[in-house]
């Protein structure tokens, strides 16, 4: 039962890194350029640089929500087909 819960844990971490990661280091980069920007136009307000992070993240979602749905839907059908063998 172990080995079961182990597989389901590490394949359960590496969907959310696989899905998560991508998107964290777009809107990253995205909000180091927006600062570097903001700071070469002297623009010092807070609020310009959501707009960008958040375009970013929109197509982030439109260019990657089929795989990561499918990761998903993946990771449900084992631990759905491990049932039986974590109740014994």
């Amino acid at each position: 039962m172990t080995d079961i819960t182990n597989l389901l844990y590490v394949q359960t971490l590496e969907a959310t890194i696989a899905v998560a990661m991508p998107i964290v280091v777009v809107v990253g980069c995205v909000g180091v350029l927006t600062s570097l920007a903001q700071t070469l136009v002297g623009i010092q307000d807070q609020n310009l640089s959501f707009g960008p992070k958040l375009a970013a993240v929109a197509a982030m979602l439109a260019v990657g929500a089929a795989p990561a749905l499918t990761m998903l839907v993946h990771l449900l059908e084992t631990a759905i087909a491990a049932l039986p063998r974590l109740a014994s």
